[in-house]
């Protein structure tokens, strides 16, 4: 029985890097548009072009409350398509463990090939966001730091979705209440005389002594009562980039020491990509 040698080279920094930008330019994009919004004028928001249908003559709102919502709209909607991306950064980081496993074996049939570039791909895109993370977990020992709380964020996103962000019993705990969680940062001023600490919010805050600035990883959480309409603010987006930056670099980091266990190779993004093995294809 012959063998014929396949090199497959696993490029998972390509697909974290992938991850990493998608939410960059979600934000680039939403902030734009906040910027827009925030500033934008009654004469100017007006309906350009001669296009023009109103369904409900009469009932519009006016330019503040249409400024209001939209906001609001914006922060949700960052919110959604953030954690959409991270549900496709779930399925890839499956099929790399895929492929990973059976590549530890140092050979692998025709079937197992098939399984790795079309089958389990195909598989692991139409499953659920928390089952791709139970999978990892069960079948691959994968526990990325921080999975509390992107399966909190993926509960609001699912009443976002499906219910228009009014909680309801499908989307709450025990004590009627849906809870967002979110690892994120904040910057302390602190006085060097007095010790005092002041948490910036907003910009040309300060202290009337000399100060050293600190920043410092917290916890964040918001809840939202049974029956009510989720709103999020401008903060929460930021925590939700934070968050979800942290919880790529763990998922990278667990993907990689998967690989190790099963004896696959790492290398570096400096050196030539990451988890590399030859395969022996069985004939």
């Amino acid at each position: 029985m012959s063998q014929d040698k396949l090199v497959i080279n696993l490029d998972f920094d390509s697909s974290r890097g992938h991850f990493l930008r998608a939410i960059q330019h979600q934000l680039d994009i939403v902030t734009l548009l906040i910027a827009g919004a925030e500033r934008v004028s009654a004469e100017e928001a007006q309906p350009q072009g001669i296009h023009n249908f109103s369904p409900a003559h009469g009932t519009e709102l006016s330019h503040e409350e249409a400024r209001s919502a939209g906001l609001a709209w914006l922060n949700t909607s960052f919110l959604r398509d953030s954690i959409e991306a991270t549900d496709q950064f779930l399925g890839r980081c499956l099929s790399f463990c895929n492929a990973i496993r059976i590549a530890g074996k140092g050979n692998a049939s025709a079937d197992e090939l098939e399984q790795i570039l079309r089958l389990a791909p195909q598989r692991h895109h139409k499953m659920h966001f928390p089952k791709k993370l139970e999978e990892l977990e069960q079948k691959y020992g994968v526990r990325p730091e921080f999975t509390a709380h992107v399966l909190s964020l993926n509960k609001v996103r699912t009443c976002l979705v499906h219910r228009l962000g009014k909680v309801s019993r499908l989307d709450t705990n025990s004590e009627d209440r849906l809870v967002a969680k979110w690892v994120t940062s904040i910057m302390v001023l602190r006085g060097l005389q007095t010790g005092r600490e002041l948490v910036l919010t907003v910009p040309g805050q300060g202290l009337d002594e000399e100060t050293e600035l600190e920043m410092r990883i917290v916890e964040h959480e918001k809840m939202f009562n049974l029956g009510t309409q989720i709103v999020l603010e401008q903060y929460d987006i930021f925590s939700t980039i934070f968050t979800l930056w942290r919880f790529g670099l763990a998922c990278a980091d667990a993907v990689e020491q998967f690989a190790r266990e099963v004896g696959v190779s790492v290398s570096r993004p400096s050196e030539s990509g990451l988890p590399h093995s030859p395969l022996h294809r069985d004939q």
